[in-house]
């Protein structure tokens, strides 16, 4: 038997209470109601640790655990109840049988943004009918104050006579409005969608339990240069195919599922570490980079759960930062392993990624050159190198490795030496002695 607590305000729970209605043969549902995000953090505390699953009743508490308790989000699957497709235009239906007037563009719906496509509105409606939002990232939910955030957008457009319906899933938003006289139309998530969610969330926790606290997630996004639906439809199943292909040739089983503009992978640590050849080379970008004609950052994150596993997979596919299809790990340790190109992968704790970056940031070279700088230096056991070896190993030419050792010499995090090992012919070799 497995336990889920659910977290919701008291107004929220009027329709979270639902979900006591579903039958369910090996999972326990406790509620627990609380009065502000402060109490949430005490709850969430003291019942996560008996917990093998929590549900969120929306966005904002999601990520505020998220943001302020971390340390204990990643240690339990977690979720939240979300309005699906189905529930959001059952609504819309509902509304336009009860107010004629009803248009898109005369109304500010604050649960549309790119991390769950618009519910698709974006490929229905003409730009200049398209509702007024709250922003393109489900992150605005995030903020320190975001149920002021939430109220001050639907009445700045109110103030401004430029809507008529305001669409939220804050059960309380009313309760902001009662002086202006405006009636907030809600959205909740179906009882189906909220016992898809339970459903996800028992398999992250059956998942996490098989896996023996080992779970493996892989994150692959390909880059869009301009919204356009017809090209991304091409990537996602260029994408998708090309994934299946790799199953088929390499026996592998990497399970898929399918977001916006990127891919989701799950597989066991044994298979990962055959994928990239135990951290080394990931075969998945070769075969990727042959088979595309498209860029794909592919991310691996290591952790205790799926929901961790997750957030390092995404982490480690922001290094992608190369010109052409990389792949970078993330472990539970949060060791940064990557370009993984058989060639000069990196170990780099956060610690020490943070001085890369800052370097980076100082002399405005490439963070990837930087890392592959480390971790040459790292591998080879050397404390100097010339600008033709940096250049093989960069793959530049001798002179763009003797302006990178250059401008590092420039902000004193290299110093420059004469070789000692002369050339027969030609000047003496500089070697450089770095100084990160």
């Amino acid at each position: 038997m497995y336990t889920i607590c659910v977290f919701s305000t008291k107004y929220s729970f009027r329709w979270v209470k639902k979900c006591e209605n579903i039958h369910f043969d090996n999972i326990n549902l406790q509620f627990h109601t609380y009065d502000d995000l402060c109490h949430l953090e005490k709850l969430f505390v003291e019942h996560s640790k008996t917990a093998d699953g929590v549900i969120f009743s929306g966005q904002i508490p999601y990520l505020h655990i998220q943001r302020q308790l971390n340390e204990y989000f990643t240690e339990i699957p977690c979720a939240f109840f979300d309005i699906t497709e189905r529930d959001f235009y059952f609504k819309i239906a509902d509304m336009q049988y009860k107010y004629p007037d009803f248009s898109f563009k005369h109304c500010m719906i604050d649960f549309l943004y790119k991390e769950n496509n618009y519910l698709s509105l974006k490929e229905i409606l003409l730009p200049e009918d398209f509702p007024y939002i709250l922003s393109d990232s489900i992150e605005i939910f995030g903020q320190h104050n975001p149920y002021e955030v939430v109220y001050n957008a639907h009445e700045k457009l109110w103030r401004e006579q430029r809507i008529r319906f305001s669409l939220t899933r804050l059960t309380n938003l009313y309760t902001y409005f009662e002086d202006e006289h405006i009636q907030p139309i809600l959205v909740t998530p179906s009882i189906d969608s909220m016992k898809v969610t339970i459903f996800e969330v028992m398999k992250e926790i059956e998942v996490a339990n098989l896996m023996n606290n080992q779970v493996v997630a892989g994150h692959l996004e390909f880059s869009m240069s301009q919204y356009d639906p017809t090209e991304i439809e091409y990537r996602q199943i260029a994408l998708y195919k090309s994934i299946l292909d790799f199953n088929r040739k390499l026996g592998t089983s990497l399970i898929t599922f399918r977001n916006a503009i990127h891919y989701e992978l799950l597989t066991n640590y044994g298979e990962f570490l055959m994928i990239t050849n135990n951290q080394e080379m990931c075969s998945l970008a070769e075969f990727l980079r042959e088979n595309l004609t498209f860029k794909v950052k592919i991310g691996w994150g290591i952790g205790k759960t799926l929901q961790e596993a997750r957030i390092q997979a995404e982490k480690a596919s922001t290094y992608c930062t190369d010109t052409v299809t990389s792949s970078y790990i993330f472990t539970k340790e949060d060791q940064l392993i990557g370009p993984l190109d058989g060639n000069s992968s990196i170990s780099i704790k956060d610690l020490d990624n943070e001085k890369l970056e800052e370097i980076a940031n100082n002399t405005n070279i490439s963070l990837l050159h930087l890392q592959k700088i480390y971790g040459l230096m790292y591998r080879l056991k050397k404390e100097t190198l010339t600008a033709e070896e940096l250049s093989v190993h960069l793959s530049v030419a001798v002179r763009t490795a003797s302006r990178i050792l250059t401008r590092l010499e420039e902000y004193n995090y290299a110093t420059s030496i004469l070789n000692k090992v002369t050339r027969a012919k030609g000047r003496p070799q500089k070697l450089y002695k770095l100084n990160f």
